[in-house]
């Protein structure tokens, strides 16, 4: 029955919660585990020793809890720490992340001049742009960093500041691409208010629909997708478990209540 074990998930902070949220809408049955590094975020400020040696902390407590298949939700730990965690896990259980699934996907055919929205450390690894430029020559790739957004998302902030500041950020930027990639999972929740700002100016790339795609279809092949409910969940073994490296700040609760609604419990880890 390893079909029935968990899907980890992590991420620096709540940024993964719309993978997680996707998985749950496509895959129903799936237990999932999921890690926030709240105490450290935000990972986009950090050096890549940091970042290669918290995400393997991160990755080495899913796999102690028997995940089959762990999902690297953070764009900075992919792009910093990828190969050091595919080195030590790759042949122990199935690696997921968000951004491979997403730089071969043939949409950008379709596209000249993209725009990639980062973090600093995401930009200043070259992933995305070494690794899209093998894939589509054509393309002409225009990066911006936002210190301290993810931070600011994490934090909460008020409908109106939060408009001001994608005015302010996105403004310039958005009319030079063709194509927005928000590459970094806090950034998707500003999707529906950079939508509404720019209206049809702007196209944005639907990652979680391509990276959950991938699970599917992996897992599917794989024999390990869970296709029907299993019952009863065994005794303290809850359907959705999330993990906070810091305390449980009332914002990362409800953020998670808003989307998940009763179906999880949260706890506290030391990482």
């Amino acid at each position: 029955m390893k079909y029935y074990f968990p899907i980890g998930i992590f991420d620096s902070g709540i940024g993964g919660l719309c993978i997680a949220k996707e998985i749950i809408n496509y895959m129903p049955n799936e237990r999932l585990f999921y890690v926030g590094d709240t105490k450290n975020m935000p990972y986009g400020n950090k050096s890549q020793h940091f970042i290669r040696h918290h995400s393997m902390k991160i990755v080495s407590f899913l796999f102690q809890h028997q995940c089959k298949a762990i999902v690297i939700a953070c764009n900075s730990i992919v792009s910093n720490a990828l190969d050091i965690i595919q080195e030590k896990f790759s042949q122990k259980t199935i690696l997921f992340n968000v951004i491979d699934p997403v730089i071969k996907n043939k949409i950008f055919f379709s596209y000249n001049k993209i725009g990639i929205c980062a973090t600093h450390a995401t930009i200043r690894s070259q992933y995305y742009q070494n690794k899209m430029k093998k894939h589509f020559p054509h393309l002409t790739i225009i990066t911006k960093s936002i210190p301290f957004l993810a931070k600011i998302i994490e934090n909460g902030i008020h409908t109106h500041q939060l408009n001001s500041l994608i005015q302010e950020s996105f403004n310039s930027f958005i009319k030079n691409i063709d194509l927005l990639l928000l590459a970094c999972t806090h950034y998707l929740f500003l999707k529906n208010a950079i939508n509404n700002i720019f209206k049809e100016n702007i196209r944005i790339i639907e990652i979680q629909k391509i990276v959950v795609k991938d699970i599917i279809t992996t897992l599917y092949n794989k024999n390990l997708l869970n296709t029907v409910p299993i019952y009863p969940i065994p005794i303290n073994n809850h359907h959705i478990i999330f993990y906070t490296s810091d305390f449980i700040s009332p914002i990362f609760y409800a953020k998670v209540k808003s989307i998940f609604k009763n179906n999880f419990i949260v706890k506290q880890i030391n990482l």
